[in-house]
């Protein structure tokens, strides 16, 4: 049977828009089932140093440590190239003086490279005596020119070797943001680091000298990549942002209040 230009056409546009759009079913099949979690409520310490102190008699320095769990539920971890941390101060009314873990840059091999070359050579010479000898018949004189042919090998072997660095990666990449009222991690696999498990991230706030507690926005995001009509796209495989209370360590009424803003 043959169909007519308008079926064949139709058809050729329904299975484009199969590949381009599949189903969720589809879709989903063996892609990353990734879940983010973390405290809403986090204690802060005070870690604020003579030094500091001395030169910033009314602030102070507090630590708040986000303890980050990536679960994999389904697929493979493999396929999460990339996720992103941000720790944000809407308000800016928190300033980062410092942060941990810095950027990280790591290599797939232990050691640095190493090349050696060995270039080897020959020496050799000849040497060669002439002289004249008189004939007994007449007066001809027969010229006779012997030659001494000699080769002396001599092997010489020159040795370089030549090492370079390994190329490395990043595994952490960190910096500041929004004028330095936040920070974002971005986390990537290694051969020697898993993205899937518990991360432990940490900023230091400058706050003022009676500051007992405040909030802050954490955002993550997992991505890779994914193809489409045989082409690799960026794809988001999961995400999450929210609020966190932050509260000074020991303050019982501020961890009450920070426990009450995030049951909102």
């Amino acid at each position: 049977m043959r169909l007519s230009a308008h079926v064949f056409s139709a058809f050729m546009a329904t299975a484009i828009l199969a590949v381009a759009n599949p189903s969720p079913e589809r879709a989903a099949a063996g892609e990353p089932q990734l879940k983010f979690d973390f405290g809403r409520a986090i204690e802060c310490r005070d870690v604020t140093t003579p030094a500091f102190l001395e030169t910033h008699p009314d602030e102070r320095v507090i630590d708040c440590t986000l303890r980050l769990s990536v679960n994999l539920g389904e697929g493979s971890i493999s396929d999460v190239e990339s996720i992103r941390v941000e720790l944000t101060d809407a308000d800016r009314r928190l300033r980062v003086v410092g942060f941990s873990p810095c950027t990280k840059l790591e290599s797939e091999f232990a050691e640095d490279l190493e090349t050696t070359k060995t270039v080897e050579s020959t020496r050799s010479f000849t040497a060669s005596l002439g002289g004249e000898l008189p004939a007994p018949i007449g007066n001809v004189v027969a010229h006779v020119t012997p030659t001494l042919g000699g080769t002396k090998g001599g092997r010489e072997s020159i040795t370089e070797k030549v090492v370079r660095v390994a190329p490395r990666h990043a595994v952490v990449a960190s910096g500041t943001m929004n004028e330095e009222h936040g920070v974002f991690f971005t986390l990537r696999p290694s051969p020697t680091t898993s993205l899937e498990g518990v991360h432990e991230l940490s900023v230091q706030f400058m706050v003022p000298a009676k500051w007992r507690g405040d909030a802050i926005r954490v955002s993550c995001q997992a991505t890779g990549s994914q193809k489409v009509f045989w082409v690799k796209q960026p794809k988001v495989w999961a995400q999450k942002s929210s609020a966190v209370a932050l509260y000074l360590a020991g303050d019982m009424a501020a961890r009450r209040a920070a426990e009450r803003l995030v049951r909102q």
